[in-house]
């Protein structure tokens, strides 16, 4: 747990590399070509030894392109603010699609270098951006040890820094709290928003350009890459969840929503509280206390309409037999129900014991769904899983989640 997070974000940290260091396959310099840079020329070498033209000498195609998307993205990010301020929710949402679908076209180009079907490529290409890009982050991250500040999670593209805000500043607010209180915790925001401002300003330069993204009160990890929580304060407040299964299109409504209500207990620090909520969900499915409409899992099925009106799921399925929502799509058609390839098909887990594991599909028209029951066992597991990873920070894994109690070593008094 860590209170006062500062989130710095590299501002489209691929393009900013290709465009910084003009890497493109118009620029890449190969020893066997006769045209060879003098030693006063300019040009850009990459961790991986990798040599490209400066853009003083030749601007690579690629960056020239990038740039003017790198523009046309920032505009349309100055529209959502101007949109935003005027309460013009309509356009705000206009430009907010239309800069993400820049930021993704952008991101393209990288995926295109580091193929090997593009015919414009080299494998120095994509290798060289990759290296850069995690020079950028290390070279960032030691900078900010060496003065002190820790840097507590960093992924591809984002930094989290620990702010240095007055020492015992509460990072969470309960309802009871006094004045003192809140003007304490007022206090760390601001000092949070004014060091994050600071360093992305420091930190900026022509390839590698830091913004402050965002502000955490408090933030939890309890190790795994990609896997966190925080309570953002700035620049709006939410929640921030990433990598658990609330992420996961393959997840249940139940198990969403309490976890969701487990990472609240996380973020104030009541242990305690986590674990009795965590332990109680568990329990609540395995006495079949749940009501099934909030244990349906759907995926998408394909499959092939034949002229006859039947479904060959063999041209998609190697075996179809096996997967779930084959076998839950194969009862809606033997009972007259639609289908259609491609749909996503509803259903509620009976009985995971046997193999295949038995499904029925979420009827929407029958009582309860037409579910004659759910496998309790399959659900708690399920639920023990993902909200021991949370838990295990305070000293219950999975295993012992499901099982309701833990037991006591040497250790534990």
């Amino acid at each position: 747990m860590h209170p006062w997070i500062a989130v710095l974000d590299f501002k489209s940290m691929y393009p900013s590399i290709m465009i910084g260091n003009n890497v493109c396959y118009t620029t890449r310099i190969d020893p066997s070509h006769p045209e060879q840079p003098a030693e006063a020329d300019p040009t850009h070498v990459s961790p991986t030894e990798a040599v490209f033209w400066s853009a003083e000498h030749r601007k690579g195609l690629v960056p020239t392109l990038l740039e003017d998307l790198m523009n046309q993205r920032d505009e349309h990010k100055a529209q959502i603010k101007l949109a935003r301020k005027d309460e013009q929710a309509e356009k705000e949402e206009f430009h907010d699609s239309m800069q993400y679908a820049v930021k993704i076209m952008m991101n393209s180009f990288y995926g295109v270098f580091a193929s090997g079907f593009y015919r414009f490529t080299h494998k120095d290409l994509g290798s060289s951006i990759t290296a850069w890009a995690r020079q950028n982050i290390k070279t960032i991250i030691q900078k900010l040890e060496d003065e002190g500040h820790h840097v507590v999670y960093s992924d591809t593209d984002s930094i989290f820094v620990c702010s240095p805000v007055p020492e015992g500043s509460p990072s969470v607010l309960k309802e009871d709290d006094d004045e003192a209180t809140i003007a304490a915790y007022e206090g760390a925001k601001q000092a949070m928003i004014d060091f994050g401002l600071d360093i992305a300003k420091q930190y900026s330069r022509d390839s590698a350009v830091l913004e402050y993204e965002k502000g955490l009160s408090v933030f939890f990890s309890h190790g795994a890459k990609k896997r966190y929580v925080g309570q953002v304060v700035y620049p709006s407040e939410e929640m921030l969840i990433r990598g658990y299964e609330t992420q996961r299109t393959d997840s249940f409504e139940y198990l969403t929503t309490s976890m969701k209500k487990t990472f609240t207990y996380a973020l104030a620090d009541e242990g305690e509280a986590l674990v009795q909520h965590a332990r109680e969900c568990v329990a609540s499915l395995k006495n079949h206390s749940v009501d099934a409409r909030r244990l349906i899992l759907a995926k998408s099925c394909k499959g092939r309409v034949q002229s006859n009106g039947e479904v060959d799921f063999t041209k998609d399925y190697a075996r179809p037999e096996s997967m779930a929502q084959v076998r839950a799509a194969m009862i809606l058609i033997d009972r007259g129900l639609g289908f259609t390839p491609g749909m996503k098909i509803s259903y509620v887990v009976t009985d995971a014991s046997k193999r295949p594991m038995q499904v029925h599909p979420w009827i929407e028209a029958e009582d309860d769904g037409g579910i004659p029951g759910y496998d309790g066992r399959f659900y708690a597991e399920r639920m023990a899983a993902a909200l021991g990873r949370i838990t295990e920070a305070f000293g219950w894994n999975a295993k012992e989640l499901f099982e309701g109690n833990r037991q006591t070593t040497l250790f534990s008094f």
